[in-house]
This record gives structure tokens, C-alpha cells and sequence, in this order.
């Protein structure tokens, strides 16, 4: 049977006047028909008792402020004079007392005529509190938020991981506020390292097929340049089965103790090479002593033959040959015995330990004691501001400077004095967290072929005998172990300029 079919009609159309008392009756709400003064003309009183305190046997002609509070009636005047001057609706909330406790009402002001106005006053107490419960819960949820250690979010799970939601300490993490995530000017995928967005997507994929967490560990960018490390902890949230409605979850910044653990590695790894080092220079360094000690008697000894056989050409010539093959090898054995002291200076360096460094005061030092391995050939211009302490090895720090300094005088020493330029800068950098050491110099310079390979060991532009080729790749290894970094750029003919960036020391 089809349904019935009942044509639109307002219920007040279709209402009789029996049907209309009927839905009054029903209506909780107290009803008043007010003239200007706030006297009640007619009313519908539902629940009366639910508004009005001890209300009268009847509430006809009767004042508003004899009813009501005396505040509460002078807001409900003064809202129906402003709603019959405008002829517009007013609503607005009152508190009244009831069992010993305030009630909220509501109460709703239309104008029906220039004098009276219709006051439907109703008992929103229920609702009031609701909405104070939520509120507080949004409150004590924001606190939760604002507190974390992270960011919380919640996300769409498309291509950009659209924001639904995500608090404000994303602009610690990534230099954005949380605006630009919710307005969709950027998205978490665009703060998402370029190199670990296919990682995150197939994490979480995955995850979210198996209906599991997903735990990730990745890096954003922050709009500094620097990057964050990242480690994220999330769920997918499902309307049914397999709908998934939005992704939750919290991003935390690890920054700090990825480089702790990579501090930790890089020093066990320095310390151990350091040994190795150590080891090395000691085992090659005793059966050169020896090799050293037959070279000067067989010195000696040719010496003596060449004055014995002095009239003797073919002797005397084969004595000659014989001491500039011994001359070649003492030059060997000289650049031997450089590399031991350079292995023997990093063991040292890498095995000391990191500690409060003042680097002004330690840089300053190391530069007077380096005086003297520079002079003549250059004047050491020094740039020292005041910085925070890093944290680094005393030792290291010193064997940093003065293979920079060696490596600044020799790209200097083929101009004068007055015109070789070594300028030392010491200020703090513009990467956070970290203190800046400069070394420039004004000499030959390298091109891309050889700087492409200055932190190769044992790689060196000087001739046989003037340099081990292990300053740069020491140093490397030094600031690496310091959880720093360090760079090299130059021009050929205009100069070289190393940076060596030094994290600051944590607070003590």
C-alpha cells in the first residue's frame, strides 16, 4: 500500500484551538507576553517553578522584578526596551537561583507590536552544563597539548597528510605556525625530508593495512635550514572495517638524542682508531730507530771509505752513488716519521675526553704558541669574539688550530711577508647551537680536483718529505668526534677558508 501522502501545512495553520492548548501544555518553556514596562499581559506557564522561585498563584499583572532577581529582570527590561526600539529578536542568558542553586535560563525577546513583546523564558541548565563540561574538557585537552613534549596531530591520510588538527609546537619543530598547516599553505608531507617521504608513506601504509601503530623514525626541515630528527608515533582511526576516516598521532623532536648517539658512536669510533694509531706509531717507530741507527754507521763508514780511497775515482764515485741512495731513504724515513707524529698527536686527541672549553681564551692560547711556526712568512690576524663554552677535547681543539695554521703558512709562503694574510675568526654561528672557528689565508688557493680531495689521508700537494697529508683528514676526524662539522672552500690564486663548526656545551 503506498504511503500516505500529507500535505505541508505550518502547524499553526492546522492547529484548532483546542490542538494549540494541547501543544502548550506540552511545552516546558515559560511564556510571557511583556508590555514595556516588563509586565506580564498574558502567559503560558509550562514549568513555572523551573524559572521563578516560589512563583505566585497566578503571574498575571504581575512585575517582572517582583519575579525575578533584581539583576536578572533589569537585563530581561532592558533587553525587551532595546528589542522593541530596534523591532528585532533579543536572546540572552540569566542566571536565577533554584534548590538552593543557580539555574541558567534563556531567555528570547521578540516584539509582536510597538508596546509588547513575546519572552519565552526556558531552563537551559542542563545544556549550560554540557557545554561547561566540554568546554573544560577542550581546556584540560589543550593544556594536555600545549604541555607534551611534541606535536600532536590529526590528519587526512592523502598525499600531503592534510592537517585536520595540530598544535601549536609545530613551529618549534619546523619554523611554521600551526595556521599554515590548518589554512593548507603546507602540509606535513612539504616539512617531510625530500629523501625519507617514501619511507613514511610505506610505514605508514603499512601499518594502517594491519591495522597497527606505526612507529617511524625520520627528519623534517626546518625553515632555518637545519634539520630536525623525528620520531613519530601514530594510529589510523576507522569509520567502519576498512574506512579510515583520519590518521592521530605525535611527533616528537629527537634532534638531540640522535646526536648524542651519534656522539657516542663517533667517539668510541675516534677512540678506538685512536688506539690503533697509537699502537701503529709505536710498532713502526722501534724498527725505524733501528733502521736509523744502521743508516748513520753506514754513513759513517762511507765517509771513511771515501777519505781512504780518496785518489781512487771509480770508488770514490761508487761511494757518491751510495750516499744519495742513503740520502733518499733518510728522506723516506723523515716523512715516516712525520706521519708517526701526526698519528701519534690524533691518538692523543681522540682519546681525550670532551669537557666545558672556554674558546675564546683556548683559541687565543693556541694562536701565541702557533706564532712561531708562522713567522716569517705570515702575521696571524685574529677576529675573537666572546662565545658560549663549547664542548669539545682541549687537545683536539689545539691540534685542529695548528694543522690549519701549518696548512695556512704553507699556502702563503710563496708571497712576502708583508703581503701573506692569515685572518683567524672566532664568533658564534649562524647555524644554532653552535660556535664558529674561521681560518682564511690569502695564498694559492685549490681547484676542484684537489679540493674534491683535501680530506683524503695521505693526499698532499707539497713535495716528498714537506708534509704527511694527514692534517685535514685529522681534522675531520677531531670534529667529527666533537659533534661538529667542518668545510672547506677556495678559489686558486685568491686563497682557502676552513669553517669548523663546534656545538655549544649543554648547561652545567
Amino acid at each position: 500500500m503506498p504511503a500516505r501522502k500529507h500535505p505541508d501545512t505550518d502547524i499553526s495553520e492546522a492547529a484548532g484551538p483546542a490542538d494549540a492548548s494541547t501543544i502548550l501544555a506540552a511545552l516546558p518553556d515559560l511564556i510571557l507576553e511583556l508590555d514595556a514596562h516588563a509586565h506580564i499581559c498574558a502567559h503560558h506557564a509550562g514549568s513555572p517553578e523551573d524559572v521563578i522561585a516560589n512563583p505566585p498563584q497566578t503571574l498575571q499583572d504581575q512585575p517582572l522584578r517582583d519575579l525575578l532577581p533584581r539583576a536578572t529582570a533589569e537585563r530581561i527590561h532592558t533587553a525587551l526596551t532595546d528589542a522593541l526600539t530596534l523591532q528585532q529578536p533579543i536572546t540572552l542568558e540569566c542566571l536565577v537561583p533554584h534548590e538552593h542553586n543557580l539555574a541558567s535560563i534563556e531567555a528570547r525577546i521578540t516584539p509582536i507590536s510597538a508596546e509588547r513583546a513575546l519572552v519565552i523564558l526556558r531552563d537551559i541548565t542542563a545544556t549550560f552544563r554540557e557545554r561547561n563540561n566540554l568546554r573544560q574538557s577542550e581546556q584540560r585537552f589543550r593544556a594536555l597539548v600545549e604541555n607534551l613534549p611534541g606535536v600532536v596531530y590529526r590528519c587526512r591520510m592523502d598525499d600531503d597528510w592534510s592537517a585536520i588538527f595540530v598544535s601549536e609546537r609545530i613551529e618549534e619543530l619546523v619554523g611554521r605556525p600551526a595556521k599554515d598547516f590548518l589554512e593548507h599553505h603546507t602540509s606535513l608531507d612539504q616539512v617531510t625530508h625530500p629523501e625519507d617521504r617514501a619511507y613514511v608513506k610505506r610505514e605508514v601504509a603499512s601499518a594502517v593495512a594491519r591495522h597497527k601503530a606505526f612507529d617511524l623514525h625520520y627528519r623534517m626541515i626546518h625553515t632555518d635550514g637545519s634539520t630536525r630528527h623525528i620520531w613519530e608515533r601514530g594510529r589510523a582511526v576507522y569509520a567502519g572495517v576498512d574506512q579510515i576516516t583520519y590518521l592521530d598521532g605525535a611527533l616528537f623532536d629527537v634532534t638531540d638524542l640522535h646526536r648524542l648517539r651519534q656522539r657516542v658512536l663517533t667517539t668510541s669510533k675516534m677512540a678506538a682508531v685512536g688506539s690503533l694509531a697509537a699502537g701503529v706509531a709505536h710498532e713502526i717507530n722501534n724498527p725505524l730507530a733501528i733502521v736509523l741507527a744502521n743508516l748513520e754507521f753506514v754513513t759513517e763508514e762511507l765517509v771513511a771509505i771515501h777519505q781512504a780511497y780518496a785518489t781512487d775515482h771509480v770508488v770514490t764515485e761508487a761511494v757518491d752513488d751510495v750516499q744519495q741512495a742513503i740520502f733518499k731513504v733518510q728522506t723516506g724515513i723523515d716523512r715516516v716519521r712525520s706521519i708517526i707524529d701526526d698519528l701519534r698527536s690524533f691518538s692523543d686527541a681522540a682519546q681525550s675526553r670532551a669537557e666545558h672549553l672556554d674558546m675564546a681564551r683556548l683559541t687565543t692560547w693556541a694562536l701565541r704558541r702557533a706564532e712561531p711556526r708562522v713567522h716569517p712568512l705570515a702575521r696571524i690576524h685574529t677576529h675573537i669574539e666572546d662565545v658560549p663554552q663549547v664542548w669539545a677535547s682541549e687537545i683536539g681543539v689545539v691540534q685542529i688550530i695548528w694543522n690549519l695554521i701549518d696548512n695556512a703558512a704553507d699556502a702563503v709562503s710563496h708571497l712576502s711577508p708583508d703581503q701573506a694574510r692569515i685572518d683567524v675568526t672566532l664568533k658564534l654561528s649562524d647555524r644554532p647551537g653552535f660556535v664558529l672557528l674561521e681560518i682564511r689565508d690569502n695564498g694559492r688557493g685549490m681547484g676542484e680536483d684537489i679540493l674534491s680531495r683535501a680530506f683524503e689521508p695521505f693526499f698532499t700537494t707539497q713535495g716528498i718529505g714537506d708534509g704527511a697529508g694527514l692534517g685535514l683528514f685529522v681534522c675531520q676526524g677531531l670534529v667529527a668526534g666533537m659533534d661538529g662539522d667542518i668545510t672547506v672552500d677556495s678559489t686558486p690564486g685568491k686563497g682557502t677558508r676552513v669553517r669548523v663548526f663546534l656545538p655549544t656545551a649543554p648547561a652545567q
